[in-house]
């Protein structure tokens, strides 16, 4: 338990927590076949000589043997009773916008999303995040709460055509909320 860690902490921070903890998860299983990358940095075009984005989190799994993400997790804080509600727009701008353009997650049909919830509970969160894409004229990206993983906090889906190419990326966001 870290003391430090609240909902005033940077984003930066709360990724270094989240990544620690999956990697301690990942250690405690006994899972050798799964590598954890921290702030990697990818490229949005395989001709790109030097890396261009840098995702939050990546996972590699040993059995598939390439050097590229299997899967990417991109985190933003979200605050659905901030006044000005400029955290929801950038959760959506700097993270599911990244999935769509192909600037992370280029080929993967399943990517990743963290919402530290730093007020309030996930389902209000995600309500805030869809009010946002209504209001900008894309209900079509809106997050739905699934039951699937229950166990395991708060979860929504989206699903997205890529602008890229057309091809379609499912992300999975995960509501982590402060108590």
């Amino acid at each position: 338990r870290d003391s430090r860690l609240t909902n005033n902490s940077s984003e930066t921070y709360m990724n270094g927590r989240l990544f620690q903890g999956m990697r301690d998860i990942r250690n405690g299983l006994k899972l050798t076949n799964i590598f954890l990358v921290e702030a990697p940095g990818v490229r949005s075009d395989e001709e790109l000589a030097k890396p261009d984005r840098e995702p939050d989190v990546i996972m590699l799994f040993a059995e598939f043997g390439a050097n590229e993400p299997h899967a990417i997790i991109e985190c933003k804080r979200l605050d659905p009773l901030e006044a000005s509600r400029t955290l929801r727009g950038e959760y959506v701008r700097s993270g599911i916008d990244r999935f769509i353009s192909g600037a992370y997650g280029k080929g993967h049909d399943l990517d990743f999303m963290i919402g530290y919830v730093l007020r309030g509970v996930g389902s209000i969160a995600v309500s805030d995040v869809n009010a946002y894409l209504d209001n900008v004229g894309r209900p079509s990206c809106r997050l739905t709460a699934t039951k699937m993983f229950d166990r395991l906090g708060f979860v929504a889906t989206s699903a997205h055509a890529r602008s890229i190419d057309g091809s379609s990326i499912r992300l999975l966001h995960s509501m982590l909320e402060f108590v």
